[in-house]
């Protein structure tokens, strides 16, 4: 006999799009209740997100009459997590607690007192033990990869066990990976035959099954796999049916059986995050050590000491998105005790768009556009006025600038740019724009050899994915992050081309490098004496003046040579503009409107002379469920002034 613990995770990200939301109920989330409804001696437990029972709740309330029946009947087991489904080990402990106890509220809508917890992603750290304790949880599923990172070996890993931090206890249950890719993806007598394999004398042995449900009919081909085929109906059949099978739930398990004893989890999360979180250029070589272990049949063996990365090294990964995190922490300590505002910075903190693996995450802009709407209007609850400190906890000050309408983030040591400018009237931030670069999946082509061959449906791990010629052609790579106000100096012979596809030189050291700053009120001050590096190098000083305004900012700028010399200086905006797809384009104006009608709204950029401009939009390659993401992420502006020697221009933005 075999102890047997199937479970689904359901979630939606909050700021996805409607339709989506509506795929996915239709494909998945109904259907498989539906059928669950049919088997009444299946049990499920089941963790819903915040965002998404939102959702159903508001356009499928039938949906949570069916869940009240089936947790009536106990055939489901709901287990929650932080409601909004953050990553618990990335926000403050005041708002885990928070988070938890929204979901738990919900839960008992639906009649039931959940003691357990799908941890997000499966990151763990130790100090949660504490948080999920005061929280009333009893028991927490991570991955098997967990237990081996501590050292056990697989064959410990059919039981539970507790974990300790500073005198709190709470069970871990481990979830094995090899029913992960077998279910639902490979026959069902497939599943049959590895738990039958593992049924011993032991009664209190334990096979757990906790995954996502979107791989029960949203994934590529699972639709039909899974229900127009009947591959769930007939899983659901043989496992009631199998008298060497005990199906139970979380639950039920530890009313009858006391877990193993006490282990010690590392950080960790699941063995795919592990490549995905580290830098690109070392998450290439993790791969190739992977396969250079499965090639020699040596993987299984030392797959306990392989690790890669933590989840929290995206911060490092992502600049953008350490940036948006920690504006995030800076306006939850803000608001803790305003409790309209703190609901919008719960919401902000769904993880979806803070990290990126196989999924779009990081890359898809309007799940960013949802944690900046979110992190805005709980900030517009409070007025800090103008600040410096060290937002984004890179140990260098950046500069807040606050009035009625804006939050402009500047960062000094990065080319004196606006890295934030978020209008408090439209939840937006004008500058939500993700650089450019390097995934290390950019190198993949083709899948593993023999993954085609077997019967079932491929999982997305195992889709081979090759870039089409007609982005490999527009794909480019950036030096530097993007932001408002970034100064380059560029030579005459450069085009438009070589501009956007990163093909031609920077002459100055200003786009990246610290600029000194004065803060006077609502105005900043900001300057270096660089240089033009061509021929020889020429001393240039680029002086620039921002100052918030009641609809936007204004820039005025003075740029000096040592000496003269033949260039253009040039001011690039980058905005947020997501909905409007835009083309290179290079034209004369002293006035720019930009209409972006499902994004950033009406904006306009005023000169005070007719210049040359190149825009271009900035396009980014990710890989998502269904193959390749070419992502407008937002739209640069480089406005060009030839000089030779001394120059003066104001910029004003307006938003309309």
């Amino acid at each position: 006999m075999i102890n047997f613990i199937f479970g689904i995770h359901n979630h939606q990200p909050l700021g996805n799009f409607g339709w989506v939301f509506e795929d996915a109920y239709n494909k998945s989330y109904r259907p498989f209740m539906e059928i669950l409804e049919e088997f009444p001696s299946m049990k499920v437990a089941v963790h819903f997100s915040g965002p998404l029972l939102e959702w159903i709740n508001e356009n499928h309330p039938e949906y949570i009459e069916l869940l009240r029946k089936l947790v009536k009947r106990g055939q489901l087991e709901i287990v929650v997590a932080g409601f909004y489904e953050p990553v618990l080990a990335a926000i403050p402990k005041e708002d885990r607690i928070e988070q938890i106890k929204l979901l738990k509220e919900f839960a008992k809508k639906l009649g039931y007192d959940a003691k357990g917890v799908w941890l997000t992603e499966r990151v763990w750290q130790p100090e949660l033990v504490k948080t999920l304790r005061e929280s009333g949880i009893e028991y927490v599923i991570v991955d098997d990869y967990h237990f081996m990172s501590a050292g056990l070996s697989k064959e410990d890993l059919y039981w539970p066990y507790y974990t300790e931090d500073g005198g709190e206890v709470i069970v871990v249950f481990p979830i094995d990976e090899k029913l992960r890719y077998l279910i639902p993806f490979r026959p069902v007598e497939r599943t049959i035959e590895y738990l039958e394999s593992l049924a011993d004398s032991d009664p209190s042995k334990v096979a757990v099954f906790h995954d996502d449900g979107e791989k029960f009919g949203v994934w590529p081909g699972t639709y039909e796999w899974v229900y127009k085929k009947g591959w769930l109906r007939r899983f659901f059949d043989a496992v009631t049916s199998n008298e060497k099978i005990n199906l139970m739930l979380y639950s039920e398990y530890l009313s009858k059986f006391t877990p193993r004893g006490v282990v010690y989890l590392p950080i960790a999360s699941y063995f795919e995050m592990s490549e995905w979180s580290l830098p690109a250029s070392q998450a290439k070589l993790f791969v190739e050590f992977v396969e250079k272990l499965k090639r020699r049949g040596e993987f299984e063996k030392y797959r306990v000491f392989v690790r890669g990365g933590i989840w929290k090294n995206f911060f490092y990964k992502y600049p953008e998105s350490n940036f948006m995190h920690k504006r995030m922490l800076y306006v939850s300590k803000l608001v803790r005790n305003i409790p309209e505002a703190r609901r919008y910075i719960l919401k902000a903190q769904c993880n979806d768009a803070y990290w990126h693996g196989v999924f779009g995450g990081v890359y898809l802009p309007h799940l960013r556009r949802a944690v900046w709407e979110n992190i805005i209007r709980a900030q517009s609850y409070v007025s800090t006025g103008n600040r410096v400190f060290d937002v984004d906890f890179d140990g260098r000050d950046e500069i807040i600038l606050e009035n009625g309408r804006f939050i402009a983030t500047i960062k000094p040591h990065y080319g004196g740019s606006i890295f934030e400018l978020s209008s408090k009237r439209k939840a937006v931030n004008y500058n939500d724009v993700l650089a450019r670069r390097w995934e290390h999946y950019h190198d993949v082509s083709g899948t593993t050899p023999g993954e085609e061959s077997e019967e079932g449906v491929a999982s997305i791990h195992e889709l081979g994915k090759k870039i089409p010629g007609e982005i490999k052609r527009e794909l480019a790579y950036d030096w530097h992050l993007r932001a408002i106000l970034q100064d380059h100096f560029i030579s005459t012979t450069e085009t438009l081309d070589t501009y956007r596809l990163v093909k031609y030189h920077e002459l100055g050291d200003f786009v990246n490098q610290p600029y000194e700053f004065e803060l006077n009120g609502n105005r900043v001050k900001l300057w270096r004496n660089g240089g033009i590096y061509a021929e020889k190098k020429v001393p240039a000083r680029v002086e620039k003046v921002i100052e918030l305004t009641n609809d936007g900012f204004l820039a005025k700028y003075s740029v000096s040579l040592g000496e003269p010399y033949e260039t253009l200086f040039g001011v690039e905006l980058n905005l947020a503009v997501h909905s409007v797809m835009e083309n290179p384009e290079e034209f004369e104006a002293d006035r720019i409107l930009v209409n972006d009608t499902y994004g950033i709204g009406k904006v306009e950029i005023i000169l005070d002379r007719k210049v040359k401009v190149w825009k271009f939009p900035i396009k980014t390659l990710s890989q998502s469920e269904s193959g390749w993401d070419f992502i407008q992420q937002g739209v640069s502006y480089t406005l060009l002034f030839p000089t030779e020697k001394e120059l003066e221009f104001e910029i004003k933005f307006r938003e309309l």
